[in-house]
């Protein structure tokens, strides 16, 4: 953090104005005492003379003290700014008997003892419009001393002007020294939530919405209060309110019921609520592509089947089974549970503070666990199934175009995409005609031949390897199916292999006449 006290230190400008022995206006007729001189005057010959005009230099000075930390090491120093203005005098002439204005540089020469504030010899020194015995004006006249005033009055306003700019610059050197962390959290938004024990969903929901550009880098105040919340830029799971336009988003209140569509009938909570208004910026993002395109939506239904609908369930006491299904067996290393157990525990001293670094954890994992999943779709998924498109139409078109046996020249996850792909009748691929895929075992440097489910998830095959097969290994398998190479078929016909690309796509064709 940086800390400065800057001290701007104003050197008021010194002005070195120059006078001519017989500055100001005056009357140049009658005797000038001996060794006298004038800027302008009348001489011998009648005719006026002109002095150079005279050059005044007025200088400001800024000095700037200052204090920086970073990287736990203390940097301090003086910023000194020096300003300076010249000011040039105007040349002025006059016609002989006129009144001029003198821009002499040298001293006011020396008045007699009777002249008011005058002496003997060249220490006299006149005063302000006085005159000898004659008539002459040995001192400066008023409009000598206005101009001095005039000129002194610049020199404030110099000195002023030099004051401002060099606190300008001070804000500017701080400006671009702070961290900009800090100079992001003098505008940072607020995320509000309950205070308290924790759960997985606001975890979740608070991580998303850091993740989203209107909320990137905001705080997080954990409350009940009204009046707190009331000031916060959105809250979450807290304040029996559900209202975008509004940024609040509770799911606790009497009445609520949304889902997020597409299919999808569970109940939202408050992780499901951001993710449904803010998920497809996240995603597009991810993704490199606008928030409009195809993959973004695609990648929107994926993610919220398989990780933030189970969490909007958990939340809001929705069962993963029917109520009279008893489970087989418990399951605790859910992410709801793990967050769960971030909680301090009932007999363990705790305070809000202690509660609030908890959830910073918790929010961390959820993150963690969500961005994982994201990351696995963005880099491996969807390059799968822009790959088993390809894939597809080129075992049709070079092996077997009725789409029965597909060969895959590289091992990629295929299941889900072949289901998916199916389901889109723009693609040409005919949804339930795919019965075996012949693959590479790259680490075995064998091929797979594998039945094709009635469903991702199912065991149960659209046709499995036929049964006087299953469960017979290498010569004994190559003898029974006449192809030879033959190294195992499942005990349950849903997978075989063979040493060679051709011998597997021969036990494919002939489990075909099965």
């Amino acid at each position: 953090m940086y800390t400065r006290l800057p001290l701007l230190l104003l050197l008021l400008p010194l002005a070195v104005l120059a006078q001519d022995t017989t500055s100001g206006t005056r009357t140049t007729s009658g005797t000038q005492p001996s060794g006298s001189t004038t800027g302008s005057q009348t001489n011998s010959t009648g005719t006026a003379t002109t002095r150079a005009p005279v050059t005044t230099v007025i200088t400001s000075t800024v000095v700037s003290e200052f204090t920086t930390v970073s990287n736990g090491q203390t940097r301090s120093g003086n910023a000194t700014r020096v300003f300076t203005t010249t000011a040039v005098l105007a040349e002025t002439t006059a016609a002989p008997g006129s009144t001029t204005r003198s821009t002499s540089t040298r001293p006011l020469s020396s008045a007699p003892t009777g002249v008011d504030g005058g002496g003997a010899g060249a220490d006299g020194a006149p005063l302000p419009g006085a005159t000898g015995n004659t008539g002459q004006v040995y001192g400066p006249d008023d409009n000598y001393i206005a101009a001095a005033s005039s000129i002194q009055k610049n020199g404030l306003l110099v000195g002023a002007v030099a004051f401002a700019v060099g606190a300008a610059l001070t804000l500017i050197y701080t400006s671009a020294n702070e961290p900009q962390a800090k100079r992001q959290k003098v505008m940072s938004k607020v995320i509000g939530t309950h205070s308290g024990t924790f759960h997985c969903d606001e975890a979740l929901a608070v991580f998303l919405l850091k993740q989203t550009e209107a909320y990137r880098g905001a705080d997080v105040v954990r409350t009940r209060d009204p009046a707190t919340l009331d000031g916060c830029d959105i809250v979450v799971d807290v304040g029996a309110v559900y209202d975008p336009a509004r940024q609040r988003f509770d799911h606790h209140q009497r009445g609520f019921g949304e889902v997020l569509g597409l299919g999808f009938t569970t109940k939202l909570s408050s992780a499901g609520l951001v993710y449904k208004h803010f998920g497809h910026e996240i995603i597009a993002k991810k993704l490199g592509v606008p928030v409009g395109d195809e993959k973004v939506n695609y990648v929107y239904k994926l993610l919220y089947r398989d990780f933030i609908e189970a969490l909007d369930a958990i939340d809001n006491g929705i069962s993963q089974y029917p109520t009279e299904v008893e489970p087989r067996y418990r399951n605790k290393t859910d992410l709801s549970s793990r967050v769960g157990r971030l909680n301090p525990r009932w007999n363990e001293e705790f305070n809000a503070a202690t509660l609030d670094e908890r959830f910073k954890e918790a929010s961390a994992l959820t993150g963690k666990e969500f961005t994982e999943q994201l990351d696995f779709y963005a880099e491996s998924w969807l390059p799968a199934r822009d790959l088993i498109t390809e894939l597809v139409n080129y075992s049709k078109a070079n092996f077997d175009s009725s789409g029965k046996i597909l060969l895959f020249e590289k091992f990629v996850p295929w299941k889900e995409h072949l289901f998916d792909l199916e389901k889109d009748a723009g693609n040409g691929i005919e949804e339930g005609a795919a019965t075996y895929v012949v693959y590479p075992d790259e680490g075995a440097q064998q091929w797979r031949i594998q039945a094709v489910p009635v469903a991702p998830q199912s065991f149960e095959s659209r046709k499995a390897l036929p049964e006087p097969w299953r469960g017979i290994r290498d010569d004994e398998l190559s003898n029974l199916t006449g192809i030879d190479g033959g190294v195992f078929v499942h005990a349950s016909g849903f997978i075989g292999g063979n040493k060679t690309k051709d011998g597997a796509l021969q036990m494919a064709r002939k489990a075909l006449e099965f």
